[in-house]
């Protein structure tokens, strides 16, 4: 399964992704940096869909809906940052 899984750190991608209605498998959390911080591996089902979305973000030629894809961003970082800090919650 895991040779189907594209995995990306990237938030701004992978709210990207999400607002393109790919829907988001999970969520891997770690701790990384010299001031550690919680960092989100946001994991997708990696299909040739995906593989040409993901070239089109990075060729700048993707539109999503701003408000959309605002939300998605802060829905994202808020569910990384509250899996550190809310000790209630279970992984995504």
């Amino acid at each position: 399964m895991t040779d189907n899984i594209f995995s990306t750190r990237d938030l701004t991608l992978a709210a990207t992704l999400i607002s393109l209605k790919f829907p988001l498998i999970s969520i891997d959390y770690q701790i990384e940096g010299s001031k550690p911080q919680p960092v989100g591996y946001f994991k997708f089902e990696d299909t040739e869909r995906l593989r040409d979305a993901r070239q089109k973000y990075m060729q700048s030629l993707i539109s999503v809906e701003p408000r959309q894809f605002m939300t998605n961003v802060h829905t994202l970082k808020a569910e990384v940052t509250n899996w550190q800090k809310n000790p209630h919650l279970k992984s995504f």
